[in-house]
This record gives C-alpha cells, sequence and structure tokens, in this order.
C-alpha cells in the first residue's frame, strides 16, 4: 500500500469522525456555541484551533500542565483573559485518540457535578482534537502527595478532597440518570481548584453501564496499581472497580506516598500490602505521613479514613460498600461494623520462596464467579 493511499484512508477516517460531530453536536451559528443533546442538555463552546494555538503560545512546553495516555495538557489564557486547560489528544492510526475524544466529550457533557471538571468546550480542525476544560489552579494532587510539591496539605485540605473524590463518584455510580465507570481513578486525575476542592477529571476510558448488569467483560484499561483484582484477572468491570481505586488513593493521601514506590525496602513497596502488614500488628498509625504526625490530626478520623481504605480494597467485589455507604463512613453518618478482609495484592513481585505460596493464593482467591450487589 502507497504512503498516498495509506494517508487518505486516514483523512478519511477523520472526515468520518468529524461527521458523527456534527450528528452529535448542532450548531448556533449567531452564537458560535454548539448544543450537546443528551439527557440532560448541556451547551460548550466550539473553540477555534487558531484561538486556541494563541491562548497556549503554540502549545509551548512552558504551558504544559501535564500529560495524559492520550495526549498532553496546556494551559491556556484566552483574549478575554480567562485561564483555560487545553487537552489535546494524540490521533494514531488506530484512533484511538478518536474513540476516547468521543467517549470524553459524550460522558462529560451527560453529567454535572461541583465534584466533576467541568468541559467548557472541544475544537475540531481537520486532525486536531482537543478538549477545553476550566482551569484548575492548584493542578492535580499527584503534585502534593508523590512528593512533587514542597507545599503541605493538613489532615483538615486531605479530608476535604477525600470526600470530595468519594461523592464525586458518588454521583457518577449512583445518583446520575446514568451509571457510570471513570476506570481510571488516580492522583493525576483528581484537579483541585484554588480552595483545594477536588474535581474527577479525565474521562477518555469511562463506561456508560446498563442498570441491568452487574459487570461488563471488557479488556483492561485503566493504571496498574490502582486496579482492582477482578477487573486484572478476568476483565470483570463494574462500579466496584472505582471503589477499590478510591481506596488504594484514600491511602496514599493518608501517607503522602506512591501506591508502589521500588526504591523502598520490599516489604514497603506496595502501599496498600504494607498498611495491612502495620494494621495487624497494631502499629497503623505509623504509616501516617509523617509531617501530618508534626502538625497534628485527629486520630478517630484518620483511624476511620484507614478503615473505610480497606474496606474499599476487598478481595471480592460484593464485599466493597458503595461510594454512599462509603461518604456515610467517612462523616460518621453510619457505625462502622464490617471487619475488613486482607485484601489481594497483585502488583508485588513475590521473592521465589513465596511465589508458589503466593500464586496459589490467588487462584483459590479467584476461582469462584464474583457477584456484584
Amino acid at each position: 500500500m502507497t504512503d498516498t493511499i495509506k494517508e487518505q484512508q486516514v483523512i478519511e477516517k477523520h472526515n468520518e469522525s468529524a461527521d458523527l460531530m456534527k450528528m452529535i453536536f448542532s450548531s448556533n451559528q449567531q452564537s458560535g456555541s454548539m448544543e450537546f443533546f443528551s439527557g440532560n442538555l448541556r451547551t460548550i463552546s466550539c473553540f477555534d484551533y487558531q484561538i486556541l494555538k494563541k491562548a497556549t503560545k503554540n502549545f509551548h512546553v512552558d504551558n504544559l500542565l501535564g500529560s495524559g495516555g492520550f495526549g498532553p495538557v496546556y494551559q491556556g489564557k484566552l483574549a478575554d483573559g480567562k485561564m483555560v486547560a487545553v487537552k489535546q489528544l494524540s490521533l494514531n492510526k488506530s484512533q484511538q485518540g478518536e474513540k476516547e475524544f468521543l467517549v470524553e466529550v459524550t460522558t462529560i457533557t451527560s453529567i454535572q457535578h461541583k465534584n466533576l471538571v467541568r468541559l467548557l468546550g472541544c475544537c475540531i480542525d481537520g486532525p486536531q482534537r482537543i478538549l477545553v476544560y476550566e482551569y484548575m489552579k492548584n493542578r492535580s494532587l499527584d503534585l502534593f502527595i508523590h512528593g512533587n510539591s514542597d507545599q503541605f496539605l493538613d489532615w483538615r485540605t486531605r479530608f476535604q478532597i477525600i470526600l470530595g473524590i468519594a461523592r464525586g463518584l458518588q454521583y457518577l455510580h449512583e445518583d446520575s440518570h446514568q451509571r457510570i465507570v471513570h476506570r481510571d481513578i488516580k492522583a493525576s486525575n483528581i484537579l483541585l481548584d484554588d480552595k483545594f476542592q477536588p474535581k474527577i477529571g479525565d474521562f477518555g476510558l469511562a463506561r456508560f453501564f446498563p442498570e441491568d448488569q452487574a459487570y461488563l467483560s471488557t479488556q483492561f484499561a485503566g493504571t496498574l496499581g490502582y486496579t482492582a483484582p477482578e477487573y486484572a484477572i478476568r476483565g470483570e468491570l463494574s462500579e466496584k472497580a472505582d471503589i477499590y481505586s478510591f481506596g488504594v488513593l484514600l491511602l496514599e493521601i493518608i501517607c503522602c506516598r506512591k501506591n508502589t514506590e521500588h526504591t523502598l525496602p520490599s516489604e514497603m513497596q506496595y502501599l496498600p500490602e504494607y498498611a495491612w502488614k502495620v494494621y495487624e500488628n497494631a502499629r497503623i498509625l505509623d504509616i501516617v505521613d509523617p509531617r501530618l504526625q508534626q502538625h497534628g490530626f485527629v486520630e478517630k478520623d484518620v483511624m476511620q479514613a484507614i478503615h473505610v481504605a480497606f474496606l474499599c480494597l476487598q478481595p471480592h467485589a460484593h464485599l466493597r460498600p458503595p461510594m454512599s455507604e462509603i461518604v456515610a463512613l467517612l462523616t460518621f453518618k453510619i457505625e462502622m461494623v464490617t471487619t475488613p478482609m486482607r485484601p489481594a495484592f497483585l502488583d508485588r513481585r513475590p521473592r521465589k520462596d513465596e511465589e508458589k505460596d503466593c500464586s496459589r493464593a490467588l487462584s483459590q482467591t479467584f476461582t469462584s464467579p464474583i457477584c456484584d450487589h
């Protein structure tokens, strides 16, 4: 096949996507905006590519906020002075970026919650597929809990972030007009505004769920270290996968470290495993960020949050509480009555003398079907 033919096929694929977007959107010639028709009508703007190019100074590296799985995100300043975050999707021959663009637009325009990032508009210009979001002054959570920032987050701020994420997930799973699983809950996908209120972002991997289905059988997509065992092993996806990821993230926020850190001693490398060992030895507060211990925190609140994290990390999906119950547990609106089981650990590489026992344990744990409730 000649390069000319290949190039023509790529152009045809882009044109097909543009036609599809025209079906999704209805242009308003006077206002220059587009309306997205879904169960919950939202209006977003259609941005001109040259305007976004100018706003980001030609997508200059100095304006780079971060890079996701589907493309970089830049800080931009519009002509009226408004700050925006501009996500430029990387389109490859497989059209994966095209699919992510459509998924993100259709998902995020059909939902609205104070703990979900707000999409302001998009841009379709030839092969360019760009999403424009509200600008979050404090960028993403990973900058603060993965050691990339000197700014200290006290317990009050951390709990505000934890509770906001939980409420955002509760909306997606239980309160939205469609049941939505995010599939990639992690620190870099939690954005923080000027008051450190959290907003869940990056809906490119999100999936809508039929009400009558317990789970979907699907190919794995997400981030290792945050992945629920039933999803990683069998491809069984449900909202319980998000809940498992939330449990990992909750421990990260409390401990102020990555879930997997190979520079640490082997017994400390995988955070959920290490936290459980310390918990079994009745020294669970040892995992709390030393700076948090120095500045002080309410022990009862932190203990409750750690307990909730372990409930989210249960090996079987049906043992993990729904997000509405997690919110109630975090705010002490219901009593903690469930004792968590030992979580399943998938990321740690066992030593040679442990490999057989580890493999046997995992196979015994996941031979029976998972029943989601």
